[in-house]
């Protein structure tokens, strides 16, 4: 089975169905005239959005919208459409919600943000589909829209009360210390952080999970970097790559030892999620997560498989290589790109006995998830950077 982010895990969505509903009902019998014009619709609701209400621009990465393709559009169309197929089997999309709950809490989403999406979700469909809204139809699903976001505000208020429990744990965005910067590989630094109010307590957190980086300046919206130190230490590390014209990733190269930085708890639904061996494939800097899961679970990892231009444009090759993990390293600059089927006859000794974990460009991960899957592999865990739903 191929997933994204985590295993689906018991949530409010798994334990609370909509089946008898009357919205239930409206949204289940129009989902197939809808679903031709749920991309549409999306489309016309970000504009309006921001334009309505220009505050909630904060919450998105500016590339995810605009990019081609625009993965925040396509994972907001996937999750509308998932949403209305299967509204009467709500414990199909527990995966779907928690991988959302996640981001949500990351970005400091609150109850308050949930009426502006439904207001302009609903002007977004009544403009796209016109007369065939009728009274009982728009009804159905503005109620069904709500009834999704009191879904996500439970599991939202979970996560943040979690996050302030546990040993080391903080509610909001707090206050951080550059204590070093080092680069791990060309064009990327490893960054690690201390508690500003000198805190010694370590922090607990899943090995998977991503710090979010919240910067004061002008256009800098918040972004998520895997966590690369394991849990239980007095500090967090991120490794990033500064890209081309990238605003917040440039903001995070230019941080030097002593600068503050605001950072929101550990969040995020990717991990281990079986004591089964593991495989970890990781591409260019998609080896991040790949880092903590050899820090903090090596006992179960018996392949790693690192992809990128050559060794020096990866994080964390050597940490690979002395860790007494099989590990191998392809170069697409020497050997070519590596292609679905070359990866599977690479890991094909570990196909029927092991979990295979991924990360990397989203385009990567639509073909070789896939055909990890059709092999036989009996558990395929990604891990996109972006939206993850995208993928869907």
């Amino acid at each position: 089975m191929l997933r994204l982010g985590a295993l689906p895990v018991k949530s409010v969505a798994g334990s609370r169905a909509f089946a008898g509903c009357p919205f239930a009902d409206i949204v289940k019998a129009t989902a197939p005239a809808v679903a031709p014009h749920a991309r549409a619709i999306v489309d016309d609701f970000y504009p309006r959005m921001f334009k309505n209400n220009p505050e909630t621009k904060v919450f998105f990465n500016p590339a995810n919208q605009f990019e081609d393709p625009p993965r925040q559009r396509m994972a907001l169309t996937n999750s509308v459409l998932a949403y209305a197929t299967n509204i009467d089997t709500l414990g199909n999309l527990a995966g779907a919600v928690e991988i959302i709950a996640h981001k949500h809490c990351a970005l400091r989403v609150e109850a308050v943000h949930y009426p502006i999406v439904h207001d302009n979700l609903m002007a977004s469909i009544g403009h796209i589909l016109g007369d065939a809204v009728t009274p009982e139809i728009g009804k159905g699903w503005s109620e069904a829209v709500m009834a999704l976001a009191n879904i996500l505000i439970e599991e939202e208020k979970k996560l943040y009360e979690a996050a302030a429990a546990r040993q080391g744990g903080w509610m909001g965005a707090k206050d951080f210390k550059v204590e070093s910067v080092r680069e791990v590989a060309t064009g990327c630094h490893e960054i690690t952080f201390v508690p500003a109010d000198g805190s010694t307590t370590p922090i607990e957190f899943t090995p998977g999970q991503f710090l979010t980086a919240h910067f004061k300046a002008e256009g800098a919206t918040p972004r998520h970097y895997t966590i690369t130190s394991a849990p239980g230490q007095a500090k967090l590390q991120c490794c990033v790559r500064k890209l081309d014209g990238g605003l917040v990733s440039g903001l995070m190269h230019g941080l030097k030892e002593g600068d503050t930085l605001a950072l929101s708890p550990p969040f995020g639904a990717y991990r281990m999620v079986t004591e089964k061996p593991a495989v970890l494939i990781g591409a260019g800097i998609g080896v991040t997560p790949m880092k903590v899961f050899l820090d903090s679970h090596k006992s179960n990892i018996r392949k790693a498989l690192l992809i990128g231009k050559d060794e020096t444009s990866v994080p964390f090759v050597e940490d690979f290589k002395k860790s007494g993990i099989d590990t191998s390293f392809h170069s697409s600059t020497k050997d070519g790109r590596l292609s679905a089927d070359d990866l599977v006859s690479r890991v094909q000794p570990f196909i029927a006995d092991c979990e295979f974990y991924l990360c990397g460009p989203g385009e990567w991960l639509e073909t070789v998830g896939p055909a990890l899957t059709k092999a036989g592999a009996s558990g395929v865990h990604l891990d996109l950077f972006g939206p993850q739903l995208s993928l869907a």
